[in-house]
Parts: C-alpha cells; sequence; structure tokens
C-alpha cells in the first residue's frame, strides 16, 4: 500500500513542477498591444530574436502598423 501512495506522490508532485515550468509567453491581442508601446516594442524585439509566439508577432506588427497609419493620417489632417 505505501509503495502506491508514494508512486502516486511523485506522479502529482512532478505534473506539478511540470507545470510550474513551462515557460510559454503571455498572449497579447493586437488592441493591448496598440494601447501599450512598451509592450509591443518588447514584443517586436522578441521576435527579432524568435521568442515570441506567432500569434503575438503578428498581432504587435498589426498594432505597429495601425499605429504608423494613425500617426499618418494624424499628419495629414494638420
Amino acid at each position: 500500500m505505501n509503495k502506491y501512495l508514494l508512486s502516486f506522490a511523485v506522479s502529482v508532485f512532478s505534473m506539478g513542477f511540470l507545470t510550474a515550468c513551462s515557460s510559454e509567453p503571455e498572449s497579447y491581442t493586437t488592441d493591448f498591444l496598440y494601447e501599450n508601446n512598451d509592450i509591443r516594442a518588447k514584443v517586436l524585439e522578441e521576435c527579432k530574436a524568435n521568442k515570441q509566439s506567432d500569434e503575438n508577432c503578428k498581432n504587435a506588427n498589426d498594432a505597429e502598423g495601425k499605429m504608423k497609419h494613425d500617426k499618418l493620417m494624424e499628419r495629414m489632417l494638420k
């Protein structure tokens, strides 16, 4: 009986340890990155180093493009 209990405890501990060690980057929306320049810049730099998910890179690039478009439109309307 103790062998089974020990095996179960080791299994539970291992699963908890592996779950806590996952290093998956946080997921950001395009709107969030559009509103947060510093995080967008960080994500874009990490994309160049291949340290971000494809989704975050796409969203950061979309937000950057929207920001550039909005700035251009603002200058044109002055």
